[in-house]
């Protein structure tokens, strides 16, 4: 990549290259580079009209055009970019508006009954709606924040470019901060180890406040064409693949077990699908053994953390099996997050700091360029987590002999049960690879006899049904004495707004299991 310049002036520079070409589709509207980058910039010159260098902007809208010409056009004009989930509260976009002390915030009619009850309390905020005529406290979108002229020149590698705002399920949400220079070094790392090819289309279904809005500027700069999939459900994807010939997509785990147990999967041409990208939570053993079938071996496995945004470590589509040593065959390599990326190191170390042996649990920790820069305003839980220029992660894993990582689990929710260490990570894997097993989420709970017991909280495949004394006897003869003492078997399991399970909502629920003697 070019010496000092930004990932913004990159995206231009793509866009004149690629001038001619589709770069954007939604529904039945379009964007070429050109028509893109300069509505991008006509925003951008607007936004530095009105709003001084390093001000906070907050995006609240749903997946739409809209969205994506704001992440450019804030990085044009010198602005931080402030992602807020369209499924958060009120109260959760007040506490991140007003811990960061935005000056604007941007939203749509999906988001509209929160923006407006929020901004006749916090006056100090320029609401303005990207969807039609109405601005809160200020003008139109298509008045105030497009103009004619040149955004902000010289945008510094090492400023600020974005704010992103950790899920909170620990307590208050931590504000990441990510500067330019950062995310430059997202997009190297994507560009480097990525299959990501200038004649892909890629669909998007997650939020683009967080991965996907990421995917999209790496394949810009290739030169392929991103589709936005209206209303991001599982059906509209199905139908957009075919439709607009999607070549690559990116999701959750739990969206990708959804698609390969959708009942009209087969009806369907997903044949011009050549890459599926899935990460942020483990993966079911059955959704990675069916995905693998249906598909074939075109999964990429990708790990990373808001802290280090996206790309840590990632497994190719050939390194998603491996040899049973039993039996010789080619069998789903369970819970590895492959390696690291090139420009990436990766160190397991335990409590003394410490590498650990190859096949011992260890705390990943991670040097990068794209490691951020801190949590905002949050001097002391920063020093928690940056220690001589490594970003220790509370994230627990094993790494072997050939470099590949396997997860356990978060460092928090390790269990000591008998004296003995408790992943969660490694009984969910075994409990998904039940055959009518579709989710699987383990947690735990006080015990007075164990100190804590492991609590397995299961859903059934649809039509299917299980039992208690089913699970155990599956469990049993791998995990032994970590076998889950409780099941609880439950139609669907929480999810938070990034689509993962929603822990401390099971931690609650098997507190009340204690309580009610359930366990």
């Amino acid at each position: 990549m070019t010496a000092g310049a930004s990932l913004g002036a990159l995206t231009l520079q793509a866009a004149r290259h690629f001038a001619d070409r589709v770069c954007l589709r939604y529904g039945d509207r379009s964007w070429t580079f050109a028509e893109f980058s300069a509505q991008a910039r006509s925003i951008a010159a607007g936004l530095a009209h009105r709003l001084e260098p390093g001000s906070r902007v907050g995006l609240f809208m749903a997946n739409r055009p809209e969205y994506l010409l704001l992440q450019l056009a804030i990085e044009l004009a010198g602005l931080v970019r402030v992602p807020l989930n369209m499924r958060f509260t009120a109260h959760e976009v007040a506490t991140i508006v007003e811990d960061c002390d935005a000056r604007a915030v941007f939203f749509d009619g999906s988001t509209r009954d929160r923006a407006s009850a929020l901004a006749a309390r916090l006056t100090r905020i320029w609401w303005c709606r990207v969807d039609g005529d109405e601005a809160l406290g200020g003008d139109p979108w298509h008045r105030a924040a497009q103009a004619d002229g040149a955004p902000r020149d010289g945008v510094a590698l090492d400023a600020l470019c974005s704010i992103n705002y950790t899920s909170g399920t620990s307590g208050r949400p931590k504000g990441v901060m990510l500067t330019h220079r950062n995310w430059l070094s997202v997009c190297r790392n994507m560009l480097a180890d990525r299959d990501m090819r200038h004649d892909d289309v890629v669909a998007h279904i997650g939020p683009l406040t967080h991965a996907s809005g990421t995917y999209f500027v790496p394949w810009f700069l290739r030169g392929a064409c991103n589709v936005i999939v209206e209303g991001a459900a599982i059906e509209g994807l199905l139908e957009t693949i075919g439709r607009e010939r999607v070549s690559v997509f990116t999701c959750v785990p739990t969206a990708l077990t959804r698609i390969v147990n959708h009942p009209d999967l087969e009806r369907h041409d997903l044949s011009s699908l050549r890459a599926i990208g899935y990460g942020a939570e483990p993966i079911p053993y059955n959704t990675l053994e069916k995905a693998l079938e249906r598909f074939g071996p075109v999964l990429t496995q990708n790990y990373g953390l808001t802290e280090a945004m996206m790309t840590v470590a990632t497994l190719r589509p050939a390194e998603h099996f491996v040899s049973d040593a039993a039996t010789g065959r080619r069998v789903p390599r369970v819970g590895s997050i492959g390696r690291p990326y090139t420009f990436v190191e990766v160190v397991l170390r335990d409590g003394n700091g410490e590498r650990v042996p190859e096949g011992e649990v260890g705390e990943i920790t991670i040097r990068s360029d794209h490691v951020m820069q801190g949590y905002w305003n949050r001097p002391e839980e920063t020093a928690k987590v940056l220690r001589d220029g490594w970003l220790w992660t509370g994230d627990l894993a094993r790494c072997d002999e050939q470099g590949f990582i396997t997860l356990a689990g978060r460092s928090k929710d390790m269990l000591i049960c008998g004296g003995f260490n408790i992943y969660p990570a490694e009984v969910e894997a075994v409990l998904t690879s039940h055959p009518r097993v579709l989710e699987a989420a383990v947690v735990g709970t006080p015990d007075p006899d164990w100190g804590e017991i492991a609590v397995a909280f299961v859903t059934a495949l649809p039509g299917t049904a299980l039992s208690a004394e089913e699970l155990r006897s599956h469990c049993k003869p791998v995990l032994g004495m970590k076998t889950p003492r409780a099941f609880r078997l439950v139609d669907a399991l929480p999810k938070n707004a990034n689509g993962k399970v929603d822990k401390p909502k099971l931690n609650a629920a098997a507190a009340r299991m204690e309580e009610c003697g359930d366990v």
